[in-house]
């Protein structure tokens, strides 16, 4: 395993289908992380990477990514057009790893990271 590897890296990795779940699932259990991707509800597609796109901005995402909202699990959401059909997060802060991108989640809508 690289040492450098993060985290985001690690689920970069994972939303842009260069690394399976359980590759990804191994690499966040050495470096020490609490998080794991739970294979009936983390698992995408081939269908389902392949149609996923990032673009220049935020509103050019489209496709299915994995949402952390701080509690220990993550979800796996759809997003068309920059927007998360999935959920609404409110006020909550939420971070969503899609086609190796990560955005912050203001209410449904993708933004730039803090």
């Amino acid at each position: 395993m690289n040492e450098k590897k993060t985290q985001q890296d690690a689920l970069n990795d994972y939303t842009a289908g260069r690394t399976g779940l359980d590759e990804t699932n191994e690499t966040l259990k050495e470096m020490g992380s609490p998080l794991r991707l739970d294979p009936t509800r983390n698992l995408f597609t081939a269908e389902e990477l392949m149609e996923t796109r990032v673009g220049e901005t935020p509103a050019e995402a489209n496709g299915w990514g994995i949402m952390d909202h701080g509690v220990g699990c993550l979800e796996k959401v759809h997003i068309v057009d920059g927007k998360c059909v999935s959920c609404d997060m409110g006020e909550e802060a939420a971070y969503v790893y899609i086609g190796g991108r990560k955005y912050r989640l203001r209410g449904d809508a993708l933004t730039e990271e803090d």
